[in-house]
């Protein structure tokens, strides 16, 4: 299924034991479990939300980025790459659900616990 946040820029970062990316349409994607970040020339990031996060100079550089695609598998992973060839991947996690996409007008996906995808629009 592919997630409504092409076009949008992440606008802005809130870190701690979730990552909430925010988009300049006010959308919201709030990551709670293990999650990649690959990035042309750098580490990336590779791990679970944390206090320690913020540090992460590859995660900070999210701010600014547009998307280009954004994909959720029926199994609850999540797929996302910007315009520069960054890409954010969410696995579903077992016993948690691992991610949520939230919009103003409605329009919510959440990668359900032990894997699936439920949606309400």
């Amino acid at each position: 299924m592919d997630i409504p946040l092409v076009g949008q820029v992440i606008a802005s970062l809130e870190f701690g034991f979730s990552l909430a990316l925010r988009t300049n349409h006010d959308y919201e994607l709030r990551i709670e479990s293990t999650f990649r970040l690959d990035e042309p020339e750098s580490d990336g990031f590779q791990g679970a939300p944390d206090a320690s996060l913020s540090e992460n100079t590859a995660v900070r550089r999210l701010e600014g980025r547009q998307v280009v695609r954004a994909h959720a598998s029926d199994d609850g992973d999540l797929r996302i790459e910007f315009a520069d060839h960054t890409s954010l991947v969410v696995p579903f996690d077992p016993d948690f659900e691992a991610w949520t996409v939230a919009a103003p007008q409605g329009f919510k996906a959440v990668s359900v616990a032990g894997g699936g995808l439920t949606v309400w629009d």
